[in-house]
């Protein structure tokens, strides 16, 4: 015979945990964690020691922020009773500089993509530039 856990009484299925399952911690978590360690569902493991007086075992569980779907813990997999992100997802616009301005994924008909592309450098920047680079450049004399 298993062990039947308690659910919490915030958790009814089909409806969403109180503020979609986020805490003061990680405002762009929308899911509760079940701790094996005591059964209990908590938003985060600050909340679960600030709580609780043993030690904290990793989740194994978690449950939906909109939907209360209690399924195996997974970090970037959508929910599988309503299809929706439990975490924040990541866009391409603009992330730490590199973003949708990747020449390699950027649309061909985007104007930046070709940018600069087919600039000429002007004889004396090049020879800066070699002087920069400690590269000597020697004329040889034919005789």
């Amino acid at each position: 015979s298993r062990k039947r856990i308690p659910k919490a009484p915030a958790i009814v299925e089909g409806k969403p945990l109180p503020n979609f399952g986020t805490c003061k911690h990680y405002k762009k978590s929308y899911r509760w964690m079940r701790f094996p360690c005591c059964g209990k569902t908590y938003p985060c493991d600050v909340c679960h020691d600030s709580k609780e007086d043993h030690e904290m075992k990793y989740a194994n569980r978690m449950i939906c922020g909109f939907c209360c779907k209690e399924q195996p813990y997974s970090a970037d997999k959508p929910c599988k009773g309503c299809d929706m992100n439990m975490t924040k997802v990541h866009t391409s616009h603009w992330e730490g500089g590199g973003g949708c301005r990747d020449k390699i994924t950027m649309c061909r008909n985007d104007k930046a993509k070709h940018r600069n592309m087919s600039k000429t450098i002007s004889k004396h920047s090049q020879k800066v530039k070699d002087m920069q680079s400690g590269k000597k450049k020697t004329k040889l004399r034919h005789t």
